[in-house]
C-alpha cells in the first residue's frame, strides 16, 4: 500500500522556547493527528507505522 509518509518532528533546537501561539511543535502535533487520520483512513495502522511495524 503506498502510504503518505508522516511529517518531520522538529529539531528540538528550532523552539525558541518563548512559549510562542502556535510553537512550531503544535504545527508538528497537529500534521501529525491530520497524517494519522488520513492512514486510517486509508486501512493502516498510524501507530504501527511510526513503530516501524509496519
Amino acid at each position: 500500500m503506498n502510504l503518505p509518509r508522516p511529517p518531520t518532528m522538529p529539531h528540538p533546537d528550532e523552539c525558541c522556547g518563548r512559549h510562542c501561539e502556535p510553537c512550531i511543535m503544535d504545527y508538528y502535533d497537529n500534521a501529525l493527528e491530520r497524517w494519522k487520520e488520513r492512514v486510517r483512513a486509508l486501512g493502516a495502522d498510524p501507530e504501527a507505522i511510526l513503530e516501524g511495524k509496519d
